[in-house]
């Protein structure tokens, strides 16, 4: 209780003399010094109430200096928590006249012997200043302490002892504020520890944060790069072998990907450049309204490809200040694009721009109707290598977008701030100072190329839906969400599989679920789900739990190996990959299904002996003999009936058990019947009519050819 109640009290504190862009520092600082103001007031409020009670005329010396102290104190205590520039310098000038007071009192009650424990008044109000951890301020206020008492002692002779300050009086006083003082130097001392220690685990947190947000931004530097570098080699090889087809398409993207490229050095050294302050700023004085809507034209196309509606509104003609192009190009451009990115087909973007009233500061709002952020990512949307995982649309980056735009905005002197709601969209308000001190001159245009390394643009023919005509190809589920690498895959493939596509982890595995592919490719680092999380609800679904899963993605480490093998993968190749290695492990995983063909082939041999990588596939198996076991005799029993049994579709079912056991449901029924009638006719004496329509067979001419066929001997011939 008395910990919450401390706890609860502390935290008021801080929110009284908090300001916006208090660092952790400067709050303990603004805290330590307003209680100590707050211990100063109860010190003198107890002692000169004390002085009124029990000697009221003795003490008015001691009765005035009390009065005097609360005046001083009383105005720390209200100007603390308002002032926020020059308060060091405050706290100075208050201490420094605290110091000169107590001295004026001390040599009003004769001397340091006499001036009942006011010395240690002076050295508490020195040590006060320990807290601003500022060599020169405490050095001062001891220079002046030293004054005090050097000119107390030299100054004795000429002094007067009042006949009220008796060696008794003196005494009780000097014990009086030597205890307070003690306590309060005691209290800082304690509390400047307190907060060395606090500022250390801050510190060590921060250092921790670092270096997760160093191995996050290696982690995502590496997918980056990755996945455009695999489109740069992959096209490179197509164009070598086929110039012909892919000449022209296979440059362009190599281009755009190299630009992708570009870009992401380009922001980390636009960081660096602006940490280290030689970032330049080259302001024209022009007019921003027309450039803000030029910067707008150019992002037309990109939202009419993507059916977005794209609107500029503004309440100003023309508008006239200081503002730098390349700079501003890129802060409309990263907000714009982001805003394009996430926002739905047949969704709204629009950017409103505007000067306040007194026309000191322009505005410039970009708002969407799109899928909004978690207001746990808000708070963090502005640092370094952040990225919100498993948000919807295509959260691709570094996470050095936001981040690289906020410090531009202020480094031209502006704010940034977003507000957002999931589901409704989000709005990203910048304001910029007016001046009028740059050179007057116009923008000039900027060529849409420029900006094409800000925004991601498929302007290029899809592959998705490239689909092999030989329907007895086996069925490859690319799971992946960059278009182009997409694209390569199919491209390289399709002669070999007939290829479906997904773009992230949701879709892929709805597809799977509804095609039942004989093999998935998956990359890992996806939105809505990533390929971990696909893999495992694949591997643990009794529908598509046989499918061999390959992951390819840019996360080459042995970590990320060891955890997707670990959840079921069946091989992991990194980005960028060899196309021939790619073709080799395909091949033969989907070879590796014959192991489990001959596991199922024969109804004689069921159940096989167990195998922990069979666990699912046996279960379904043993799951579809025993419905299909309890039916035999009922010739009405078919497909329909059984789907309705395992409560799967048809399709899924004739996919799932023809990978499995290279089989219809109809042959492997129709062999289950065949090896219960050849049972029958070993272990029972019912004649081959009675054996035919006990397994299923109504037809005796049918049951007699279907035997011999399989058995290579009739019913007959068999019996005996």
């Amino acid at each position: 209780m008395g910990n919450s109640l401390f706890q609860k009290l502390d935290s008021w504190a801080e929110q009284l003399v908090s300001f916006p862009g208090c660092d952790q520092k400067t709050l303990n600082i603004r805290k330590t010094m307003w209680i100590a103001t707050v211990f100063g007031m109860f010190h003198v409020i107890l002692h000169t109430g004390a002085f009124l009670i029990f000697a009221p005329q003795a003490l008015h010396l001691l009765i005035n200096y009390g009065y005097t102290l609360l005046i001083f104190l009383t105005i720390g205590l209200f100007v603390t928590p308002k002032l926020t520039r020059g308060f060091n310098m405050y706290f100075v000038f208050h201490l420094s006249a605290l110091l000169l007071i107590t001295f004026y009192t001390i040599l009003k009650l004769g001397g340091i012997a006499t001036s009942a424990g006011l010395i240690f008044a002076c050295l508490a109000l020195v040590l006060s200043s320990v807290p601003f951890q500022n060599t020169k301020i405490t050095a001062f206020l001891f220079l002046i302490f030293t004054i005090i008492v050097v000119l107390s002692g030299l100054l004795v002779p000429w002094l007067t002892v009042p006949k009220e300050i008796t060696p008794r009086i003196n005494a009780i006083v000097f014990v009086m504020n030597t205890l307070s003082m003690s306590i309060l130097i005691f209290y800082q001392t304690i509390s400047f520890f307190a907060q060395q220690s606090h500022i250390e685990n801050l510190e060590a947190d921060k250092l921790k944060e670092l270096n997760e947000a160093k191995n996050k931004l290696f982690t995502n530097i590496t997918h980056e790069f990755r996945t455009p570098l695999t489109v740069i080699q992959g096209m490179a090889d197509l164009i070598e072998k086929n110039p012909d087809e892919w000449l022209k398409e296979g440059s362009e993207r190599i281009k755009n990907n190299s630009q992708i490229m570009l870009n992401l050095v380009t922001q980390m050294l636009d960081l660096t450049r602006i940490e280290t302050g030689v970032m330049p700023v080259h302001r024209i004085q022009s007019d921003i309204v027309s450039y803000i809507r030029y910067v707008c034209e150019l992002f037309r196309s990109v939202a009419d490809s993507r059916g977005i509606m794209l609107i500029y509104e503004t309440s100003e003609e023309k508008f006239i200040m200081d503002f730098d192009t390349d700079k501003l190009l890129h802060i409309l451009s990263n907000l714009i694009s982001n805003a394009l990115k996430f926002t739905p087909e047949g969704g709204l973007v629009s950017v409103v721009a505007f000067p306040d009233e007194a026309k000191k500061i322009f505005i410039i709002r970009v708002e969407d109707n799109g899928i909004g952020i978690n207001s746990d990512h808000l708070p963090h949307i502005f640092d370094r290598f952040y990225k919100a995982e498993n948000s919807l649309g295509n959260p691709d980056g570094i996470g050095l977008g936001l981040a690289l735009t906020k410090e531009l905005i202020e480094l031209l002197g502006g704010t940034i701030v977003v507000e957002s709601h999931p589901g409704k969209g989000t709005i990203f308000v910048v304001s910029l100072p007016v001046t009028h001190d740059a050179a007057t001159e116009e923008t000039s245009g900027i060529a849409p190329d420029k900006i094409s390394t800000l925004i991601k643009k498929n302007t290029h023919p899809a592959l998705h839906q490239v689909q092999s005509a030989n329907g007895t190809l086996p069925v490859l589920l690319i799971v992946e969400d960059s278009r182009e690498v997409a694209d390569y895959l199919a491209a390289i493939l399709k002669s070999e599989y007939r290829i479906e596509c997904a773009q992230d982890g949701k879709s892929g595995l709805e597809k799977a679920l509804n095609l039942i592919p004989d093999i998935i490719l998956s990359d890992v680092m996806m939105p809505e789900m990533d390929g971990i999380a696909l893999l495992e609800k694949v591997k643990h679904d009794i529908r598509t739990s046989h499918i061999p899963v390959v992951m390819l993605t840019a996360k080459a480490d042995v970590a990320s190996r060891l955890s997707g093998l670990e959840s079921g993968a069946d091989a992991y190749l990194a980005k960028p990959f060899d196309k021939k290695e790619l073709h080799i492990v395909l091949k033969n995983l989907i070879a590796i299904r014959t192991k489990l063909h001959e596991r199922y082939a024969s109804p004689d041999d069921f159940p096989p002996p167990p195998e922990n990588g069979y666990k699912i596939e046996d279960a379904f198996m043993e799951k579809v003999r025993h419905v299909l076991e309890a039916n035999l005799d009922d010739d009405e029993f078919g497909i329909a009936q059984l789907c309705r049994e395992l409560a799967v579709s048809r399709t899924q079912l004739y996919r799932k058990f023809k990978s499995v056991s290279n089989q219809s449901i109809a042959d492997y029924f129709k062999l289950l019947r065949l090896f219960k009638s050849k049972l029958l006719l070993s272990t029972t004496k019912m004649n081959v009519t009675e054996v035919a329509f006990a397994s299923g067979f109504k037809n005796l001419s049918y049951f007699s050819r279907e035997f011999t066929h399989h058995f290579g001997k009739s019913p007959k011939e068999f019996r005996n």
